[in-house]
């Protein structure tokens, strides 16, 4: 195998003593905070999570039972 040159090579040395030259101040940080307003609020529809869990079951039982109505109406099953 052919020897990598050293540019190409990775130095752990090289990477912290960079980052701890650069540093990060702390307003850095707070500047792009996100604001409370700016957060979304988890609603689709203008539903929580616990309505649309309902209206999602509420949904998926009147598909099953307008199907089963169908299968029964059609004949294509039949209760002996």
């Amino acid at each position: 195998m052919a020897k990598k040159s050293t540019k190409d090579t990775f130095d752990d040395a090289d990477l912290r003593s960079s980052l701890l030259s650069g540093g990060f101040e702390a307003e850095d940080f707070e500047n792009a905070a996100v604001g409370r307003g700016e957060v979304s609020e988890g609603r689709l529809f203008g539903l929580n999570a616990v309505e649309r869990m309902i209206l999602s079951i509420v949904l998926f039982l009147a598909v099953t039972i307008i199907g089963i109505a169908l299968l029964f109406i059609t004949g294509t099953v039949a209760i002996r």
